[in-house]
């Protein structure tokens, strides 16, 4: 199909028709979860595909044959070692997370490349609110790392997880769920060779909001007690992971876009062509998320801490704190603190994601320059300004952060750039990590099944394996994220056949592939000097839309 803009089309029926079928399949509905904007049902053309279905049942067919063999165990009974949750793997691969979760070098290196990297943020004076000064800290800590000059210079940083506190708990076969609302500090320190050095925890309140009544704990305390501390920041990530940063930050803040491009953008209009692939069975995939993860008997509502109001709330809240503008990876990083490599040497989804960007963006614009040749062009497309009314619109996409109208390409490449980076490398970097760091349960539990000690007064291990999720939860988080996170449908900047029909344009795409093979090499290279490898955002593992 050959693009045109909507001034330069000579059949002008064609293309109404086209804008009159997007606008009766594609329409808005805002009862499911206000005051986000998603759509009403799915058009048969968005559906999976036969090609898709075969593919995930294939790359899934082995997790019916784990947990066929899996140990039996009482369905709601405690388990009895830590040990027992490695057995829940005779035949799926073992998470390499396994052998180091109890370390304190893996708990700092997931706030930096694990599940939920988005979170950590620098701090240059205490949080608002927290009852202890840095003098405190301090002195809890002891005289190892200067943190009054560390918290001066800009190396100390926070995971905040507060804003959870609302939740009271859900309830499953036996009793009560728990969720924790910790914060946690964390210091980073310089080894002083070569600038190398590592992110460590220095302290954790495990209830803030109970003031100094809920101590400061720290590595110097035993470690059942630091290790139960650790656990609850896992378990108040895993819910702000799943509710706040994938479902919420990937999956739903994208409907919108999803369902006002076929209803303002003709089905021949380059914007409309460019976005297609990385919205590729979106739709679907979020009408399936709300029909079998978010609804009541599923996923999130056995599984996370909360009730399943709860946990929705948690979305809602995310998104008030969310525009478009404002996540623009380089503006979201510099938001968090996090954009200073000099300050933070080592954040692999920081350095990796940004290659990504700048790759992204070369390519996004190098695509629109090919149908906008100057402002006039963009101010003479109404199809692209009525696209940008209807986003912002509250009857429409209810879109934070862009305004209603395009006025410069430079505009519209950021725009599109953010699109096609939250699509593909974010929603990848939080989504398929899930087996890794999710999978073994004892890192990383969605839910805590015995009140909250503030003061982190485990007696015994068998205190702390009571505390982690039964057999049959186990059973349930294993099998959601491999499902979750076993099968990658496309790649990056590689397209279907005749996707773009404009010869100019598949030049273009030949150099982002291009483009994307050297950011691969980088990547490979960064590891080669990391604690950890980073794999989820090297170009080949990620995906171009939020096909899973």
């Amino acid at each position: 199909m050959k693009p045109f803009l909507p001034q330069n089309d000579p059949n002008k029926a064609q293309r109404q028709s086209s804008l009159e079928k997007g606008r009766k399949e594609y329409e808005f509905r805002y009862d499911f979860l206000p005051p986000l904007a998603m759509l009403k049902s799915v058009p048969p053309s968005e559906n999976f595909s036969t090609k898709y279905i075969a593919e995930r049942t294939l790359e899934t067919a082995e997790l019916g044959v784990n947990m066929m063999a899996v140990k039996a165990h009482a369905i709601w009974d405690p388990l009895d070692e830590l040990q027992d949750y490695e057995d829940f793997f005779p035949v799926l691969p073992k998470p390499n997370v396994m052998k180091t979760y109890e370390t304190d070098d893996s708990f700092a290196e997931q706030r930096l490349c694990g599940v939920n990297p988005v979170v950590l943020r620098q701090i240059k004076q205490m949080p608002a609110n927290f009852a202890f000064t840095i003098e405190e800290l301090q002195a809890k800590f002891g005289n190892s790392i200067n943190l009054i000059e560390r918290l001066a210079t800009g190396n100390l940083y926070v995971a905040d997880y507060r804003p959870l506190t609302f939740i009271q708990g859900g309830t499953f076969a036996k009793g009560k769920k728990y969720l924790p609302a910790p914060i946690a500090f964390f210091c980073w320190r310089s080894s002083g060779f070569q600038d190398r050095g590592q992110l460590v925890p220095i302290a954790i309140q495990i209830k803030p909001n109970l003031g100094k009544a809920s101590p400061l704990l720290t590595p110097f305390d035993d470690a059942l007690t630091w290790f139960y501390a650790k656990s609850c920041v896992q378990i108040a990530d895993s819910n702000h992971h799943e509710m706040s940063s994938h479902l919420c930050r990937t999956h739903f803040v994208m409907e919108p876009f999803a369902v006002v491009t076929p209803r303002q953008l003709a089905e021949n209009h380059p914007l409309r062509i460019l976005l297609k692939p990385h919205f590729r069975f979106m739709l679907a995939n979020n009408d399936l998320g709300r029909k079998g993860l978010v609804n009541r008997g599923g996923p999130v509502d056995e599984l996370l801490a909360g009730t399943l109001q709860e946990s929705l709330q948690i979305v809602v809240d995310a998104y008030k704190d969310w525009s478009l503008d404002q996540f623009a990876l380089p503006r979201e990083l510099k938001n968090r603190g996090m954009d200073d490599v000099k300050n933070l040497p080592h954040y692999p989804y920081r350095d990796d994601g940004i290659l990504l960007w700048n790759a992204i963006n070369k390519f996004v614009f190098n695509y629109l320059e090919l149908y906008y040749k100057s402002p006039t062009d963009l101010k003479a497309d109404v199809e692209l300004q009525a696209w940008a009314r209807e986003l912002v619109a509250q009857d429409g996409g209810r879109v934070k952060g862009m305004k209603n109208s395009i006025d410069t390409l430079e505009q519209l490449v950021e725009i599109v750039t953010t699109i096609l980076y939250i699509c593909g490398p974010l929603h990848s970097a939080v989504n398929f990590p899930q087996y890794e760091y999710m999978g073994f349960i004892p890192n990383m539990p969605l839910a805590a099944y015995k009140p909250i000690q503030e003061k982190g007064d485990i007696k015994d291990r068998q205190a702390l394996i009571d505390f982690l999720p039964p057999a049959k939860p186990t059973s349930s988080q294993l099998t959601t994220v491999f499902t979750l996170s076993a099968y990658r449908y496309d790649r990056l900047g590689y397209y279907e056949e005749e996707e773009f029909a404009d010869p100019n344009a598949d030049d273009v795409v030949n150099k982002f592939q291009q483009e994307l093979n050297v950011v691969q090499r980088k990547i490979e290279l960064n590891n080669k000097g990391r604690l950890v490898n980073y794999e989820y955002l090297q170009p080949r593992l990620v995906l171009n839309s939020i096909s899973i």
